[in-house]
């Protein structure tokens, strides 16, 4: 038995993570000196990314176990990096600066491992046996991730909305949709606050999904929103809450939650009387298929 179970990796970088919402950089697209310093937005994809990770490995697990153990050396490997990253955020834990003490050079090199391991993990096991083409059920929801800023004071009705998909979606065991896949969609509707008089309301619609450049038409309908408990409670979930439950609510308290919003009726997010609604670049939201879809291979 592997003496580093792999289920607790997302709560590594989860329990030293400062609070999101800090800065709304983006690590994947912007250039960077090595020796820069990651932002807490930066951080917060990184910790997305393993969770979608251990989601990843662990269907791999129950369907390939063949292939996780083959996979097991390149998981512990990523584990171990993601201790390292551990060690040095929490020297700055409580920082009133909002350092973070790791690089943007760091995140990046973990995040391409992980990216790399995700890849070869959603890669058909045997493609003689793989069909052409994958029906994706009416009712499945799919976690994606905003790659751009939202806001009811600036957006406007047929505006462009730019999403990934962060989880890989799978049917009787093969991945349909791989993790990373694009996904876009408009702004449907769009409500700028009025001063104690009305909420900022924004709705969104996404249409298109794209695999290895092949558009496929979405009917889809937002149902979650994730908020700043998001993580605590994932961990609280995969059994060490109550080791690590703690620091993340003391690493979060007191501090303003970068999403400004709450689902309300219909999938519109809609911010209290007289603010608008915020959702920053890297903004977990969860969509369901209205309609099935089927996916080229």
């Amino acid at each position: 038995m592997n003496k580093h179970p792999w289920w607790p990796l997302a709560a590594f970088l989860a329990c030293a993570l400062p609070a999101a919402g800090l800065d709304d950089s983006r690590t994947t697209t912007r250039s960077y000196d090595a020796g820069e310093e990651a932002t807490a937005r930066d951080l917060q994809r990184l910790q997305q990314d393993i969770e979608a990770l251990d989601d990843d490995f662990t269907a791999l697990e129950k369907t390939r176990p063949a292939e996780a153990r083959r996979f097991r050396e390149r998981a512990d490997a990523i584990r171990e990096d993601a201790v390292y990253l551990k060690v040095k955020l929490r020297r700055y834990q409580g920082d009133a600066s909002g350092r973070t003490g790791v690089t943007q050079a760091e995140v990046q090199d973990l995040r391409r491992e992980i990216e790399g391991l995700r890849a070869d993990i959603d890669r058909p096991g045997d493609r003689r046996t793989s069909s052409r083409e994958l029906s994706v059920p009416a009712g499945t929801e799919l976690s994606i991730r905003l790659d751009q800023a939202l806001s009811s004071q600036t957006a406007a009705v047929e505006d462009i909305v730019q999403a990934e998909l962060l989880r890989a979606v799978r049917v009787n065991g093969e991945v349909a949709i791989p993790a990373g896949s694009e996904i876009r969609g408009i702004v449907r509707h769009s409500q700028a606050a009025q001063r104690l008089q009305r909420p900022g309301r924004l709705e969104l619609d996404f249409d298109a999904l794209y695999v290895e450049n092949t558009r496929v038409d979405l009917r889809t309908s937002v149902v979650a929103l994730q908020d700043e408990n998001a993580t605590r409670e994932r961990t609280e979930k995969a059994g060490i809450g109550a080791v690590l439950g703690g620091v993340i609510g003391g690493l979060l308290k007191g501090r303003t939650g970068a999403v400004i919003g709450v689902l309300a009726g219909g999938g519109a997010v809609v911010a209290q009387r007289g603010e608008d609604v915020e959702l920053p670049e890297g903004t977990v939201l969860k969509v369901r298929l209205e309609k099935a879809l089927t996916v080229p291979r």
